[in-house]
């Protein structure tokens, strides 16, 4: 995969030695390091319109997003796809990422932003080290509704799981999106922290699982009400 940057001066390319590398478009030099964190080949590469980030789809089933500044990654690999992810592109207001898969879906994310200090960081190329570059590989993905510690599996916040203590406890507490809920595509098992099994989908829904991070699936996939679903503790509030 290959694309310009907007202003014409760069180019992106990425592998099936699984690395995404900036060029020099006048000089065919490269520019800093390779971009290192997937698990497989990088089928498609694109910038963001402005030009400030980039975003990847694998084989390894994920789509990263990276600071075009630093190379440092922006957020954590968005997950949902069940097989290789072959298209990946920016809305034209930066916002989105639509992502195209071999799992006959396309999704939309909404696209994760640059922190502050990535925003003022150095942007020499030749200052990028491989250690900010590494990304945890394992499957993982993350309640939409952040800042309420919910868990949601529907684009409805209504729909969302809100006694989360049991689930979430061994979390990072002061970062709730590093909250994991991982599927596995292969048992359909969705797992929380510390291997808590949290429900099972059946394999005919896996393709088309509505995922948090995920504004939209196309197709349009199954969808869960947990809003009234008790764990733990919780479990005599089952007949209220």
């Amino acid at each position: 995969s290959v694309s310009f940057s907007p202003d014409g001066t760069r180019i992106i390319t990425g592998s099936w030695d699984r690395t995404v590398r900036l060029w020099n478009a006048g000089t065919g030099q490269p520019v800093g390091e390779p971009l290192r964190g997937h698990t497989g080949s990088v089928a498609s590469a694109s910038f963001s319109p402005d030009g400030t980030r980039i975003v990847t789809g694998s084989w390894d089933r994920t789509v990263r997003v990276w600071d075009a500044a630093t190379g440092h990654p922006v957020g954590e690999p968005l997950r949902g796809h069940t097989h290789f992810v072959t298209s990946v592109s920016f809305s034209p207001d930066c916002t989105r990422i639509v992502t195209g898969s071999h799992d006959k879906t396309a999704r939309l994310w909404n696209a994760p932003a640059r922190q502050p200090s990535q925003q003022h960081a150095m942007s020499d190329p030749s200052s990028f080290s491989d250690k900010h570059r590494m990304i945890k590989t394992t499957a993982t993905v993350t309640s939409n509704a952040w800042n309420n510690h919910f868990i949601s599996f529907s684009p409805n916040s209504i729909h969302a799981l809100r006694y989360t203590s049991g689930l979430t406890e061994g979390a990072s507490h002061d970062d709730p999106s590093s909250i994991p809920y991982v599927l596995n595509v292969d048992s359909g098992w969705v797992v929380g922290p510390k291997h808590r099994l949290l429900f099972w989908v059946p394999p005919a829904s896996r393709h088309s699982f509505w995922s948090p991070g995920t504004a939209l699936v196309v197709p349009r996939g199954p969808e869960l009400d947990l809003s009234c679903m008790v764990h733990g503790q919780h479990w005599q509030k089952c007949r209220e």
